[in-house]
């Protein structure tokens, strides 16, 4: 899904994919020119040794200013590495397309007023890291993007899922869904557009600064 998201430009690319949950990492963190850190099922405050070892990953490449991605799963990884802190919200499931209100103008995301992305996620960001700025959020997420500096951008949203994937996700993890938020996220799949492509030319434009 990334790879379509950034065809634009992706396929000059020489891109790399580690499966982390192996404990599959780069060897040389300083022979790329930047990360995607993806979503995943797990949680970043669940113990297993490749989250310990993503942690550190991610302390060398923000040293490094080496443009870094999170999304979903990796925005709440960076921000749980960096002193942050994550919990399953109490709120529950965030599904569908919802709008997010930009904290700060002509940011990494882009000069946008409001969003409206996709969202799949039980796991919210409650505490940004150290030096972090706060990019956008709504009432149910305070916290859906960050970035620190210029090398860091983190996303709650998935600008890289459709919606007929969406859909599709929706309805394997129905079981574990309240009834009126799978409804309400049916119908916003369904009725709503959303802004991934929109703001793809900016995370292309972040994922190219130091090639």
């Amino acid at each position: 899904m990334f790879s379509s998201l950034l065809n634009e430009k992706s396929q000059f690319w020489n891109v790399d994919v580690y499966n982390i949950y192996d404990n599959i990492f780069p060897d040389k963190i300083n022979n790329y020119n930047a990360f995607i850190i993806t979503g995943s099922a797990f949680g970043v405050y669940e113990n297993h040794s490749w989250i310990g070892e993503l942690f550190k990953v991610i302390k060398k490449i923000v040293n490094l200013k080496i443009p870094l991605l999170g999304i979903c799963f990796g925005h709440q990884a960076i921000a749980q590495a960096l002193g942050g802190h994550v919990v399953k919200s109490s709120k529950g499931w965030g599904i569908g397309i919802k709008e997010i209100t930009t904290k700060k103008s002509n940011s990494l995301l882009g000069n946008f007023n409001k969003l409206n992305l996709i969202f799949f996620h039980q796991d919210q960001v409650v505490k940004l890291p150290q030096n972090a700025e706060l990019i956008a959020g709504n009432s149910f997420c305070n916290i859906s993007s960050f970035s620190i500096g210029d090398s860091v951008l983190a996303l709650q949203a998935h600008p890289e899922f459709n919606k007929d994937f969406s859909l599709k996700l929706l309805n394997a993890r129905k079981s574990s869904v309240e009834p009126a938020t799978y409804l309400e996220a049916i119908n916003e799949l369904e009725t709503l557009e959303h802004d991934g492509e929109l703001i793809t030319p900016n995370i292309i434009n972040f994922l190219e600064q130091k090639s």
